[in-house]
């Protein structure tokens, strides 16, 4: 019998509709969001004070009649209180949705929206290689931004830690930071040690953003953007400190040759810092579903495999590893090495040691 076929009076609802409502509406959710990001709310708040329902649609430009549910669609958010007819910003919206925070989330936010991955996921899900034309959107403004902000969400603050904990850093004269993006990594690491200086390396549709950052954090005079072809161009040398994070995915079937081009760039006894997923045991989901997809949307297709290959690859190239340590990231826990070049490079057979997936 087809569906038209049958009776509509008799048709009887089936049991679990509650999760498809679930789903849409956590997408009007996030554009109620969006909506008060893009309307300054939450900045006309935090300038004008607790205000009521007619100031705020007046202040921000909407029309009144929409007002009352706008706000009370963001109470329920927790980003909004009410005290009588006063409406204020909460604390996690001082701490994660104000510009002035240092903690500021916005373009996390609007970056859900813009993400090339996740627009056009099913045509995404279809590649058998990473897009090559998505230059321009991986490198936009509000994609760094999001980087960026997610990053010191506490994994920056994790690496650059155990960075300037290495017995040789304050003795360190130059960092060469790998497909640094944002330059956030280096930028920590100069602002704790006051004669360090740096290169940031990335695609040359990317350092525009780069030297903004650069500029932002006033470190003009101690370091610099360059562009440059990870894949094709040399590192430069004399580096004390290397740093790669979230970089090696798409080099998994070539990783032996950017370490060789690491060690040529860098000093006898310097460091060489990785920060990356790894496949668990089995290459097992650690996270949820959403989280374990955008982990391989970034990575395109999967993180690296498996750690104890990896390690061999240090040795083989001439590094000896000070320490491992797992770091806490926003789709779930990634690896960090840190290891110093020795003077000579041991030598060893002529097997491999890249990525077995």
């Amino acid at each position: 019998m087809s569906i038209k076929e049958q009776s509509l009076m008799n048709l009887r609802l089936p049991t679990g509709i509650e999760k498809v409502d679930r789903i849409i509406e956590g997408y009007q959710t996030y554009q109620v969001l969006l909506a008060a990001l893009e309307l300054g709310l939450f900045e006309f708040l935090d300038k004008e004070g607790p205000s009521d329902g007619n100031t705020i649609a007046r202040g921000i430009g909407i029309n009144g009649m929409f007002s009352r549910d706008f706000l009370g669609a963001l109470l329920d958010t927790g980003f909004l209180s009410r005290n009588g007819e006063q409406y204020a910003n909460t604390k996690a919206t001082t701490d994660f949705l104000l510009i002035r925070s240092p903690f500021f989330q916005g373009d996390c936010v609007r970056n859900a929206r813009e993400n090339f991955h996740w627009n056009d996921l099913s045509g995404y899900l279809r590649r058998e290689q990473p897009a090559t034309n998505n230059f321009h959107a991986a490198s936009s403004a509000s994609f760094m931004d999001a980087l960026g902000q997610r990053a010191l969400r506490g994994e920056l603050q994790f690496v650059t830690e155990a960075i300037s904990n290495w017995s040789g850093f304050y003795r360190a004269k130059s960092l060469l930071d790998l497909g640094g993006g944002h330059g956030l990594y280096a930028i920590a690491l100069c602002q704790t040690h006051p004669h360090l200086t740096g290169t940031i390396l990335d695609r040359p549709h990317v350092i525009e953003n780069t030297t903004r950052y650069i500029k932002d954090y006033q470190m003009e005079d101690r370091l610099s953007a360059k562009a440059g072809d990870i894949s094709n161009d040399g590192f430069g040398s004399g580096f004390d400190i290397v740093i790669i994070s979230h970089l090696l995915y798409k080099f998994r079937k070539s990783l032996e040759s950017v370490f060789d081009k690491v060690r040529a760039c860098i000093n006898p006894g310097g460091l060489l810092v990785t920060n990356h997923w790894f496949c668990a045991p089995g290459c097992v989901a650690q996270n949820s579903g959403v989280h374990e997809l955008a982990k391989a949307l970034q990575s395109f297709g999967h993180p690296l495999c498996h750690v104890e290959d990896f390690e061999k690859l240090f040795y083989k190239k001439g590094f000896k590893i000070l320490s491992t340590s797992v770091v806490p990231t926003t789709f779930g826990s990634s690896r960090l090495y840190l290891a110093v070049k020795e003077s000579e490079q041991p030598k060893c057979s002529s097997q491999s040691f890249g990525c077995c997936c």
